[in-house]
This record gives structure tokens, C-alpha cells and sequence, in this order.
């Protein structure tokens, strides 16, 4: 397809090792090795003077040093992903990324819109339920900005790695159809986002959501031959989600601004995802327009 022309750059360095079998042991490999770095960093941080008074924050992450412990935990992962795709692909980090000129570039022509669009929603007036509401002080929390938007970086980087990145390439390199290596990574992105524990009946529409954010990324990786719309994408709604207006009491330890409801207020969240998912489409056009070649 010719509008997926440069995905080819992502694609030819899994060709050698497109089978499916290797996919699969490399997927199993990612699911332990992450699995035991991930009891050995809890381990480690048990090991914390004030461990017993941090524990229960990380259930709903009120605080700052809950969340960079969560964000944080995606550095096992990412080096997981690094020894995998050398055991089993013979391939590095850099070759899901893409050529590095062209990573800076539509990053930074994908980025600039995204924040620019972001800023003129937050100015529109906005309806009852989500006037936003103080949560920390300003200058308290710009102090949290760079360790904060740091962690928020290598969370979507790790994930763009492993979703459009390592498995988008991997099943391309095997599969024409982009029904098949688009539509697998982002079913599986949904599927880890399902938490009907924490958004009871709306968790299968959050799940379907972040199928959706998923499709976005792919196609936008797609289309550049890089990551780096993907992840200005992802950077400018995970750091607007956690870092400028979050739901109360749940994530929100990083967050200035929070709206006066949870994941636990059923027609609230509701009412709010197909807006969010609205977002996401107004998102993806401007990234398409900006990386128009």
C-alpha cells in the first residue's frame, strides 16, 4: 500500500527472523524475563525505610513517589525487551525506532501540534463535571516536573517499543494484510488496558478506547517508517492525563489539575470516554497532517 510505503525501513530488519515461532518465543521470553526483573524491582524496594507507608499508595497512585515507582517499573521491561530481541532476533532497540534523523524530526513535527491543539481544548469552557480542580500548588508541582515527564517518556517509549515497534515489524514482516500486524498489537494494547476491577461496566469501553489509540499509533508509524509521531502522540496524552488533569483519586499523584470524579463514578466515566475518544481522532488527523510528505 503505498501510503504505508516507509513502513518497509521498520519492517525489513525483522525479515530474517520473521517466523512466527521465533514471535512466539520471544513474546513468552518478554512475559517471564519482565515478570522476574519485575519481583526482583519490588524486592529491591521493599528493602525502603518507609516501604509499609508506600505500599498501599501504589493501588491507586495519590502520590508522587507511588507513580514514578509504577512508571519507573517500565525500565525492567525495556531492558527485557533489549535482551529478547537480541537472543532471539539478532536485532537492537535502534531498528524498532527507526533512522534517527527522521525519529527527531516527525517527533518534533507531530509534538508541536499535539501541545498547541491540547492547550486550546483545556481554554474551551467545559461543562460542569469537568471543571478541573486544584490538586497541588503550582511551584510544588514543577518541581516534580522533570523527573515526572522523564518516567512519562520511558513508559510510552517502552510501549511503542513493544506494540508498534517490535510486534507491528514482526508480524508485517511476515503478514502483507495491515488487518493482521495493525489490528493483533493494538487488540493486545486493549487487552492489558481491561480492568473491570478498577472501572467496573466501563472497562470494556476503556479497553475498546485504547484499541482504538492503539489503530492511531500503528497507522502513524506506518506511514512515517519511525516512531516518533507514535510517541508524541502517546507522550502528549499520557503527560496530559498524569501530569496536568487526572481523575481523583486515582493517578492523580502527579497530576495539577484533577476533575471532581474517579474510575468508581460509573456515568461520569462514562460520559467522559467518548470525548476522550474524540481527542483521539482530532490527535491523529493533526499527526497525519503533520507528517505529510
Amino acid at each position: 500500500m503505498s501510503r504505508y510505503r516507509l513502513h518497509e525501513v521498520l519492517v525489513a530488519p525483522a525479515r530474517p527472523t520473521a517466523g512466527l515461532g521465533r514471535l512466539a518465543a520471544g513474546i513468552g521470553l518478554i512475559v517471564a524475563g519482565f515478570l522476574m526483573l519485575n519481583l526482583i524491582y519490588y524486592r529491591l524496594l521493599q528493602q525502603l525505610p518507609d516501604w509499609p507507608d508506600i505500599l498501599p499508595e501504589l493501588f491507586e497512585g495519590t502520590t508522587p513517589r507511588a507513580l514514578w515507582i509504577m512508571l519507573g517499573n517500565f525500565l525492567p521491561l525495556l531492558v527485557v525487551l533489549a535482551v529478547v530481541l537480541r537472543m532471539v532476533h539478532e536485532r537492537s532497540l535502534r531498528t524498532l525506532l527507526g533512522p534517527r534523523i527522521m525519529l527527531q524530526l516527525d517527533f518534533r513535527r507531530v509534538l508541536r501540534p499535539l501541545v498547541v491543539l491540547f492547550v486550546v481544548v483545556s481554554l474551551l469552557p467545559a461543562r460542569g463535571f469537568l471543571d478541573p480542580e486544584p490538586n497541588m500548588g503550582f511551584s510544588n508541582w514543577l518541581v516534580l516536573v522533570p523527573l515526572s515527564l522523564a518516567l512519562v517518556l520511558l513508559q510510552v517509549s517502552t510501549e511503542e517499543l513493544l506494540f508498534r515497534g517490535y510486534l507491528q515489524s514482526q508480524l508485517a514482516a511476515r503478514v502483507n494484510s495491515p488487518l493482521i500486524w495493525m489490528l493483533l498489537p493494538s487488540l493486545l494494547f486493549g487487552a492489558l488496558h481491561y480492568d473491570p476491577q478498577t472501572f467496573g461496566p466501563n472497562a470494556l469501553m476503556l479497553a475498546i478506547w485504547s484499541v482504538g489509540f492503539g489503530l492511531a499509533a500503528a497507522d502513524l508509524t506506518a506511514r512515517a517508517g519511525n516512531l516518533g509521531p507514535a510517541i508524541a502522540l502517546h507522550l502528549v496524552n499520557n503527560v496530559s492525563a498524569m501530569m496536568i488533569t487526572s481523575t481523583q483519586g486515582y493517578w492523580d499523584g502527579l497530576a495539577l489539575y484533577v476533575v471532581p470524579f474517579g474510575p468508581q463514578d460509573t456515568e461520569m466515566m462514562r460520559a467522559v470516554l467518548p470525548l476522550e475518544a474524540l481527542m483521539v481522532l482530532c490527535c491523529w488527523l493533526t499527526a497525519r497532517i503533520a507528517i505529510r510528505r
